[in-house]
């Protein structure tokens, strides 16, 4: 009876602790907001902006092309809303993994390619990273946004709103 005693409190200290770590992913990081920007290109590239904070509140503006880089209307706006918890977890998790303190993006504006710009408010500290050519290590965080970015579903904004560039 002890032992099955001490297997319950362990067991039940074990969840406690796990539940915990998974609460705090936002908290443990001292994040406060970040915000991603993709521009257009000379084909159909999205122009994109989104900003999301601690809480999921989001921010987004979004215009799509078709192949003749003609605007389309479907998907293309404002919209402001929550991305779900789920979705949060996972951009911590991508934010975490890409070491974004430590990236370096190179001074390229050049050609053809979207101008991809990163800025990650946490830690009390702004870190602001933006290049036409970003390194690899943050390929994996800017898939996670844009694909963020060109799927999420919020309602269209009320009012005007500006993202920070």
């Amino acid at each position: 009876m002890k032992k099955f005693f001490y297997l319950l409190v362990a067991a039940l200290i074990f969840q406690a602790c796990c539940v915990c770590n998974k609460m705090s992913a936002v908290d443990a990081m001292q994040f406060d907001k970040i915000v991603f920007h993709s521009s257009t290109c000379f084909g159909s590239c999205p122009q994109i902006a989104i900003e999301i904070n601690r809480e999921g509140g989001t921010k987004l503006k979004r215009q799509f092309f078709n192949e003749s880089a003609t605007q389309t209307k479907e998907r293309s706006g404002e919209f402001k809303g929550h991305i779900s918890k789920e979705a949060l977890d996972g951009l911590m998790l991508e934010l975490n993994h890409s070491n974004y303190e430590t990236l370096q993006f190179p001074n390229v504006d050049c050609c053809d390619a979207p101008v991809i710009t990163i800025i990650v408010y946490a830690k009390g500290k702004k870190v602001y990273l933006r290049s036409m050519m970003p390194p690899k290590d943050a390929g994996d965080l800017i898939k996670y946004l844009t694909e963020l970015t060109t799927t999420v579903e919020l309602p269209l904004a009320e009012d005007k709103f500006e993202i920070e560039n």
